[in-house]
């Protein structure tokens, strides 16, 4: 019988795809399980849905995110001055090393992320995306990856399947019960009660969560 596990979709241009991760790699190691992270295209997969955000809606987020970030310690200053942006270097990136090195993909996500919400820089040109990953991977991996079609098929691929199963934003979190091929579908960085529930695992208040030196 195969294990529980978790496919979590995100783009590197959500920041509820940030928060949901760090909250992720938290769970990841609590519950033990098996997390494979898929990078998608946010903005395509919103405009099939018809999903828009209101303008009164946008400044909350950004507030909510605030609040979050002084209970958890996950750093966010706020948000680049080109936001939204186009993700598709980082993203198609993200692909190649998730290829090549995986158990560098947390790490070089999460520098993308501190470019993006911590020094408030979009990572949206090739440049951007070396220098947000120094010291993770090699810039000429950047160079190859933008050069290999492949990674861009993934990435539309992995577009497609969210459009498919009538995903509407990011992040987007498929759970496999032990045994189960078919998911349940839980959507944002706010649902992993739902998820401890349903996968019959532990749950922390997220004041607890990030508290536990051990995670």
């Amino acid at each position: 019988m195969t294990n529980s596990r978790i496919v979590f979709y995100f783009d590197c241009a959500s920041s509820f795809s940030y928060i949901g991760f760090e909250f992720m790699e938290k769970y990841k190691t609590l519950w033990n399980i098996d997390v494979e992270y898929r990078p998608f295209l946010l903005e395509e997969v919103m405009a099939n849905a018809k999903n828009t955000f209101s303008p009164y809606k946008l400044p909350y987020l950004f507030q909510d995110l605030k609040r979050t970030s002084s209970i958890t310690g996950i750093p966010f200053k706020g948000v680049p001055a080109k936001y939204p942006y186009d993700p598709i270097v980082a993203l198609r990136t993200l692909q190649f090393i998730k290829t090549l090195s995986p158990d560098k993909m947390p790490q070089a996500m999460r520098q993308l992320w501190n470019m993006e919400y911590v020094q408030r820089k979009a990572p949206a040109s090739i440049d951007d995306v070396k220098q947000a990953l120094q010291g993770v991977v090699d810039g000429a991996v950047v160079d190859r990856a933008m050069a290999a079609s492949e990674t861009l098929e993934a990435v539309n691929a992995n577009t497609a399947h969210i459009k498919e199963i009538r995903g509407f934003g990011a992040p987007t979190i498929l759970a496999y019960e032990a045994g189960s091929s078919k998911p349940q579908i839980f959507f944002g960085s706010d649902r992993f009660e739902h998820l401890a529930i349903y996968l019959e695992k532990e749950f922390y208040p997220m004041k607890q969560l990030f508290a536990n030196a051990k995670l």
